[in-house]
């Protein structure tokens, strides 16, 4: 594979085309997808510099000087779907790191490190959290490419004081964009992008709202596409994308109807998204009227800037707006932080099946696992199934069993009702 980014935007043209004669009315699913991919494959053939992003990385920063954002880990999100790709480059990273890293960092230095990532970055801006294999993942990748960067320290603590430190951070990524593009922040272009940030941002919690309705009127499969929003938030193919949901989401509920036919449980997931088998969450609203209603770590509230004419109060947004990230809000701590999320979620939107699918390669959060399951088990009377997997690395639970596993704690929960 010579240059892994442009298959995946071939691939997606390819998906494209089938869609359109198959599923012409959710064209919008797709388009978004087409924007990303081919925006990062084409950017050094435009002009534009590429760079890669982490955690807490202000995107419509980095558009406001024509530049690409491209958040790293959409690789192994977008890849673990097919286990054999995902496998060859886990399988060359662990030649150089531990085994016991967390897939998604391993697919990212395999990649870099088998040349299929031709085109290097001209910037990596990245962040201390959500977790330590990003924290040493990230700068060996600078390293070996070469590149400038900037990282982000992160507050543990999410308050004022927090949030002043991180603001004056993102000033300095202003000082650092303007010295690698050598130009001065377009300020009309800024407010620009930050208008249709805020529209992306409202929209984010309409939907958010909407999938506390029951019936809930989008399906779970949803969710993992809207992990794509953080990444390019303040883009209009990003808009657009939102404003389909949206309409979809309304529609379903003027006529009454849910995901599925008829709505029995309505499921959330404690941890990571399984990229490795989204399938698991079709087969289970299929087989059990189980519908995702949503993931504690996908739970996203866009933050809304309150003044785009201010810049001070742009940046403490850009840090409230960071801190308040998936995984972040939760992964990163402190605990209570998690639990607070976990319990919001619960209780906003009806949630009776909780299940902790439970990624190997967040040992942090499972060391908080036990905290917040009992909270569940106390507050809301409700045992959490607990799975373990790889949420990029297919090879670690296979489908069957991941399905016998799911299967016998539904009936359980079916015969205890």
């Amino acid at each position: 594979m010579s240059n892994l980014i442009g298959t995946i935007s071939h691939q997606v043209d390819s998906v494209i085309e089938h869609a359109k004669e198959k599923y012409a009315d959710q064209m919008w699913m797709f388009d978004v997808q087409k924007a990303s991919w081919d925006a990062v494959y084409h950017a050094h053939d435009e002009g534009k510099r590429l760079i890669y992003v982490g955690a807490c990385a202000p995107v419509e920063l980095i558009y406001a000087f024509d530049c690409v954002p491209f958040v790293l880990d959409m690789i192994p999100t977008r890849l673990a779907s097919t286990p054999e790709v995902a496998a060859r480059y886990i399988d060359l990273a662990e030649k150089y790191i531990a085994p016991t890293m967390c897939g998604i960092d391993k697919v990212d230095i395999g990649a870099i490190l088998s040349g299929d990532m031709p085109d290097k970055p001209d910037a990596f801006i990245y962040s201390t959290v959500p977790c330590d294999n990003s924290r040493v993942a990230y700068p060996f990748i600078c390293d070996h490419l070469g590149c400038p960067s900037y990282c982000i320290d992160v507050p543990f603590r999410k308050n004022e004081m927090g949030f002043e430190y991180m603001a004056r951070q993102y000033k300095e990524i202003i000082e650092f964009l303007e010295k690698l593009t050598g130009q001065k922040l377009d300020w009309d272009k800024f407010q620009a992008i930050m208008t249709v940030s805020n529209q992306t941002n409202d929209l984010m919690n309409k939907i958010a709202d909407m999938r506390k309705i029951t019936p809930c009127p989008l399906p779970g499969r949803l969710l993992v596409l809207n992990e794509m929003i953080p990444g390019m938030v303040g883009h209009p193919a990003m808009l657009s994308y939102l404003e389909a949901q949206y309409a979809v989401g309304q529609d379903a509920i003027d006529k009454g109807l849910g995901a599925v036919k008829e709505e029995k449980y309505r499921v959330s997931w404690l941890q990571n998204m399984l990229w490795s088998n989204v399938g698991i969450l079709d087969w289970m609203e299929r087989k059990f009227g189980a519908v995702l209603v949503m993931d504690a770590f996908g739970y996203q509230r866009g933050h809304v800037f309150r003044d785009i004419d201010d810049l001070d109060t742009i940046c403490i947004d850009f840090a409230k707006k960071g801190l308040a990230l998936p995984m972040i809000h939760g992964a990163s701590g402190p605990v209570e932080d998690y639990i607070d999320l976990v319990e919001n979620t619960m209780g906003d939107y009806n949630v009776n099946v909780s299940m902790f699918i439970g990624h190997v390669g967040c040992k942090h959060t499972w060391a908080a696992a036990k905290i917040i399951t009992d909270m569940i088990q106390e507050k809301f009377g409700l045992p959490t199934l607990y799975l373990d997997v790889d949420a990029v690395d297919g090879r670690y639970k296979k489908t069957d069993e991941i399905r016998a596993l799911i299967t016998e704690y539904m009936e359980t929960i079916e015969e205890n009702k």
